[in-house]
């Protein structure tokens, strides 16, 4: 069975001041384990049965950094009534968070043991310690820093050893409610998600036989989407 030593240190942090309300989490974590699961053939298994601290390494969902924070915000009201009418009682609220990168695993992209199993998991000798390229979307990994293993060997490279890009986002919402009489009320609200429009890269490719080795050719998350609603109750 595989098993993870993990730590974990969270630090909530949270005001209320003058209609505005600040709530955050940080964590720093550090998850090191057996990946059985993950590892070997499609079945699952270990790569090397006779080795298997061979699969030790980062857990594949450690994050060693984690931010998440909320803002939230009401509008005073003010002496002026066509001014109060516009700008009182809008309803703002934010979410931001920022977490590592996952770790990566660079494989062979090969099989070198002549089918006898162990092909899905492979990975590639690492001969310098100058794995990252230029941290581009074209040159995230050196493929410099890595050479195939000889036939019927196991890479040295450790499982889970090199950090992908990193993600952040921010979120914002904005809304108010209208009321009517007793029983009616229009509610107008506009989202943002992604509100900055961050190009949140996603993991670069490291199949190391692949041409596309190193280079990153996805996006994670969303580009900033926009909606608006318009509610009436009664």
């Amino acid at each position: 069975m595989g098993h993870a030593q993990r730590a974990d240190r969270s630090v909530p942090l949270g005001g209320v001041a003058a209609g505005l309300s600040l709530n955050g989490n940080y964590t720093l974590s550090r998850c090191i384990g057996l990946d059985w699961a993950n590892t070997g053939g499609n079945a699952g298994g270990f790569t090397n049965p006779d080795d298997p601290e061979y699969d030790r390494g980062h857990c594949p969902q450690d994050r060693t950094h984690i931010v998440n924070a909320t803002l939230g915000y009401q509008t005073p009201e003010v002496a002026n009534a066509a001014l109060n009418a516009l700008v009182a009682n809008w309803r703002v609220s934010g979410i931001l968070n920022v977490r590592s990168g996952s770790w990566l695993t660079v494989t062979t992209g090969q099989n070198s043991f002549n089918g006898l199993g162990g092909t899905a998991g492979l990975r590639v000798n690492q001969i310098s310690d100058d794995v990252y390229g230029a941290k581009t979307l074209t040159s995230y990994l050196n493929r410099a820093a890595f050479e195939q293993p000889a036939q019927g060997t196991f890479g040295n490279y450790v499982l889970n050893s090199i950090r992908g890009p990193g993600f952040w986002k921010a979120d914002l919402a904005l809304s108010r409610l209208f009321s009517f009489g007793t029983t009616q009320n229009l509610e107008v609200r506009m989202e943002a998600f992604n509100l900055l429009n961050n190009f949140n890269w996603g993991n670069p490719t490291t199949n190391f036989s692949s041409g596309n080795f190193g280079r990153i050719q996805s996006q994670a998350g969303d580009s900033r989407i926009m909606q608006f609603g318009v509610k009436y109750g009664f």
